[in-house]
């Protein structure tokens, strides 16, 4: 179960950084930080829900 977990997660992750991407050549840096810091905890934060178990 976990393992399809992972897998929704890194869909995300790569959906959110693609857009990263898009607002660093558009010159939106704000967006660009948001987005990632979005991505950071999208990471971060199931890797401590499964460890913490």
């Amino acid at each position: 179960m976990k393992y399809i977990a992972a897998i929704f997660i890194l869909g995300n992750v790569t959906y959110i950084i693609s857009f990263v991407r898009y607002n660093i050549e558009k010159k939106n840096n704000t967006a660009a930080v948001g987005a990632l810091f979005l991505a950071f905890l999208i990471v971060i934060l199931p890797i401590i829900i499964i460890f913490s178990e």
